[in-house]
């Protein structure tokens, strides 16, 4: 099989006889299960939802929400989406559960809940230089779009956190960027 990765060092594997490379290749195999499934966790969204607040982990960041600034919630494909009172986002970010259980907990903790996004419309594509945003969001954009081609997600979301601190919602969609 010429597309499997790393021919060399798996023929030289497989040329050794003897119960040990059974075991040898248990054990590698185990410790990449444990890496990845790690990895995993450190990249996907943990999300705690309180009566008083929304807690958000990602990575090494650490978002906390006061539910008197929370307005309304709702899922955009897989991506959890939470407005403030000005109707502009205070996070958006890829959720792995499905958009039911997600929904089920926010109503049980009475967070205005929806099952799509009441501003998709209001979305406008992106361009260098907008002249509808201010100077530092078409900067903060520019950094966001080079980030998103480098498939720098933690840049890109740092950068989105910085976007919805000047009040401008942004979401990406096959690499290009629209806001409102």
């Amino acid at each position: 099989m010429p597309w499997i990765p790393f021919q060399g060092p798996l023929k030289l594997i497989a040329s050794y006889n003897g119960a040990w490379v059974d075991i040898v290749t248990m054990i590698l195999g185990l410790i990449a299960g444990i890496t990845l499934t790690l990895f995993s966790f450190h990249e996907s969204l943990e999300t705690s939802v309180y009566y008083d607040k929304v807690i958000l982990k990602i990575r090494d960041d650490e978002i906390i929400l006061k539910k008197k600034d929370i307005s309304f919630v709702f899922m955009d494909k897989k991506q959890l989406v939470l407005l403030g009172h000005d109707k502009k986002e205070l996070f958006r970010c890829k959720q792995e559960l499905n958009k039911s259980r997600v929904g089920a907990v926010f109503i049980k903790h009475h967070y205005l809940w929806g099952d799509t996004d009441p501003f998709k419309k209001d979305f406008k594509t992106w361009v260098v230089d907008s002249p509808d945003l201010s100077p530092a969001a078409n900067a903060l954009l520019k950094s966001r779009k080079i980030a998103i081609e480098k498939g720098n997600d933690e840049e890109a979301f740092q950068l989105a956190q910085e976007l919805w601190k000047l009040r401008v919602s942004v979401k990406e969609k096959d690499k290009r960027q629209y806001y409102r």
